[in-house]
């Protein structure tokens, strides 16, 4: 790469779109040419406030991006993704990859065969909290995931697993080292709207790690925590506010149980992925998360819905 910016854009400037958007502003090798959005009302909006170029349809930017975060609806995802990457320009998805299996699928090849950067943005990967479980792990036998969310209508036109348990999904499958599902088994229910609000699910990974997850989005508090048990520790991690709480064998006495606890200091999670998405591009590295992540997470999920709903 030149050291000439990079220009990118933001596809669906709503709520999370917007800090998209800014994160790129953040990015001193980007220049942000633009922000987009299905609502030109709300485009223009964002636009003014970053100082940028409103577009009302995606196809205009083409020719004038290098680089583009689709943070539009999950089910418009597909088609716009396709069409950058059908034009030479490197792709940041959010979270699920697509609506369907076989959409991500074409996605991925499509990136591969194009020789452009597909990323997906787990953004749980970018949690200082996480990043430190997962150092701290050796062999765990047991990882318990918690998301537990006040309901808001931004996010309902999918289910609670799409919304939610696809970050656990790919974190189980971050922290135990494998994707491979040996069994699963679960539970959850539709509470207020059509897709489903609560689940709960057992997965049993192919090299012998037990996952448990557990979501909603109709709880009175919000929670993001892990828990992880190893032969010779237990591990706590508030992933929220980045609290910390190891248990191991103590010396004996009256300390029969040693528990140290720490605190982590704050980060962007956001700016990390969008950062890494960057560096992905200018210097020709696999991203963090690739559209195979993105891929095998929406694939799991896609079986656990299957499994709950019969």
């Amino acid at each position: 790469m030149t050291s000439q910016k990079l220009r990118a854009a933001v596809i669906g400037v709503g709520y999370l779109g917007n800090f998209h958007a800014q994160k790129y502003k953040n990015n001193p090798h980007v220049e942000l040419v633009g922000v987009c959005d299905h609502f030109p009302a709300q485009a223009d909006k964002i636009a003014a406030e970053l100082g940028v170029k409103s577009f009302h349809r995606p196809q205009d930017l083409l020719g004038q991006v290098d680089l583009v975060t689709v943070a539009a609806s999950t089910l418009s995802h597909y088609e716009v993704a396709k069409m950058f990457l059908q034009n030479g320009v490197h792709v940041n998805v959010e979270k699920p990859i697509t609506a369907t299996v076989p959409q991500a699928e074409e996605l991925v090849a499509l990136a591969e065969k194009n020789n452009l950067k597909l990323a997906v943005g787990h953004i749980e990967r970018f949690n200082p909290s996480v990043v430190e479980v997962k150092k701290n792990l050796k062999k765990p036998r047991l990882i318990e995931l918690t998301r537990m969310a006040t309901y808001k209508a931004r996010g309902a036109d999918v289910s609670v697993l799409h919304d939610l348990m696809i970050h656990d999904i790919d974190m189980l499958f971050f922290l135990s080292g494998t994707s491979e599902i040996e069994s699963m088994i679960g539970t959850g229910s539709k509470l207020v709207s059509k897709e489903l609000d609560t689940a709960s699910v057992t997965i049993k990974m192919k090299n012998g790690v037990v996952g448990v997850i557990n979501v909603s989005r109709v709880s009175s508090t919000m929670t993001r925590s892990v828990r992880v048990i190893e032969d010779d520790f237990t591990l706590f991690a508030n992933t929220g506010v980045h609290e910390l709480e190891k248990g191991e064998k103590g010396p004996g006495g009256d300390e029969l149980v040693k528990y140290t606890k720490w605190t982590l200091e704050k980060a962007d999670a956001l700016q990390k992925e969008t950062d890494a998405f960057v560096d992905a591009v200018i210097n020709n590295k696999k991203p963090v998360v690739t559209g195979v992540d993105g891929l095998v997470a929406l694939k799991a999920i896609e079986d656990v819905q299957r499994m709950i709903e019969g």
